[in-house]
């Protein structure tokens, strides 16, 4: 047969395939283009359009395979996934490097300022007209490397690169055992010890009902007051509303994030995009994106759509061929 493939939002080329097929690529992900161009899809790549439950089920006849560009799914219906036959892969620890790069680049501009600091040079005279060493914007010193410790909280692949460059930086590293558990395997520490300890913390993690709003009120209270909160993982992942609190009551130092609990985010879903909060720092979820990103995922990409043709998927998340 030939395959009908529709590629949304992907920032990659992807070469040809070895079997029969055509190709839609669709530059914005607008619920109406997806619409438009869903009904004749065998195949669907995307990185983040929502395919909700409706859209999958009443929408999309002939779609077998969803692949997703990047370790992350929870865009995507599973129960109708598995109601409709049509399995899910995604394409996973394609932009460890990448991601890891961008949540130290985080931390380094959140604790020396850089965004604030940029603003007051660049306006020509607010430096001028102190006259002096602008350290009072400090409520205390900034930490060097030497002197911080990273506790990486999930310890999946980007986690595992968290914690390695970490390392190479100078830092102490702390893995944070599952929030919840009873036992604390060799290598880590019960989560609410490694929240007291950590001068940073960084959240890889997946989003999934266990770990959405994992780090909320009663997690920012037990943080250092010196501390910050990196998340390059799930939006869902903090309680937005509490980071916000915490952040205006100085329960902690700061935080970035790269990744919202709705997104793209905006002012009318995202509390975060208030430019009154004090020490928050964010960017629109490119944490991912490099060179090394794009050459590694658009053969992943390749490889699974090649791979569930042959009828030997890889990376399943939904498998739409099992009958239970």
């Amino acid at each position: 047969m030939k395959h009908q493939i529709l590629l949304i939002n992907s920032p990659f080329e992807l070469a040809p395939f070895s079997f029969p097929e055509e190709r839609t690529e669709l530059k914005s992900a607008s619920s109406a283009d997806v619409l438009s161009n869903l009904g004749g899809a065998t195949i669907l790549a995307t990185a983040s359009a929502p395919l909700t439950y409706d859209l999958l089920t009443k929408h999309a006849p002939k779609l077998q395979l969803i692949v997703c560009l990047g370790t992350g799914s929870d865009h995507v219906n599973k129960e109708a996934c598995r109601e409709r036959g049509i399995t899910l892969c995604n394409t996973p620890a394609q932009n460890i490097a990448s991601v890891s790069e961008h949540a130290f680049t985080l931390l380094g501009a959140l604790k020396r300022k850089v965004v604030p600091f940029h603003a007051l040079a660049m306006d020509g005279h607010s430096w001028a007209d102190r006259n002096q060493i602008l350290v009072d914007q400090w409520e205390e010193p900034p930490r060097t490397n030497k002197d911080e410790v990273v506790g990486v909280i999930g310890y999946g692949p980007l986690g595992k690169g968290m914690e390695s460059l970490a390392k190479a930086l100078g830092m102490k590293t702390l893995i944070a055992e599952r929030k919840g558990a009873d036992d604390v395997r060799a290598g880590r520490m019960a989560f609410e010890q490694v929240l007291k300890q950590s001068t940073t913390i960084i959240l890889a993690a997946p989003l999934a009902e266990v770990t959405r709003n994992m780090i909320d009120t009663p997690e920012l209270a037990i943080m250092h007051r010196s501390a910050v909160l990196i998340n390059v993982g799930r939006g869902g992942l903090v309680n937005e509303a509490a980071l916000v609190k915490a952040l205006r009551e100085k329960t902690i130092a700061g935080a970035a994030t790269d990744v919202f609990a709705n997104e793209p985010a905006t002012k009318k879903n995202s509390v975060l995009l208030d430019p009154s909060i004090p020490n928050l720092l964010l960017s629109p979820h490119v944490a991912w994106y490099s060179k090394t990103t794009s050459d590694n995922s658009s053969k992943k990409v390749h490889e699974t759509i090649e791979a569930f043709v042959r009828g030997e998927p890889q990376h399943v998340v939904v498998d739409g061929r099992r009958q239970d």
